[in-house]
């Protein structure tokens, strides 16, 4: 069974929302560094990683992202 987690991070400056799909915590983390190393060509300095909401996937599910 798969999840959506909906993580905060931290950086130096500001802070950004990551979404990840996974089946556990273990892999949600996992998952959030290997989207790290894709997205940015030099990894940031992260000073903090909140994970903020998990959910199941089902059909009919979403998140409000309001900065």
């Amino acid at each position: 069974m798969a999840f959506l987690y909906r993580f905060e991070l931290s950086l130096v400056n500001k802070e950004i929302p990551a979404v990840i799909v996974a089946d556990s915590d273990d892999e949600a983390f996992t998952q959030l560094d290997i989207e790290l190393e894709k997205y940015y060509l030099k990894l940031p300095e992260i000073d903090e990683v909140t994970l903020r909401e998990k959910k199941r996937i089902t059909k009919k599910i979403g998140f409000i992202l309001d900065e």
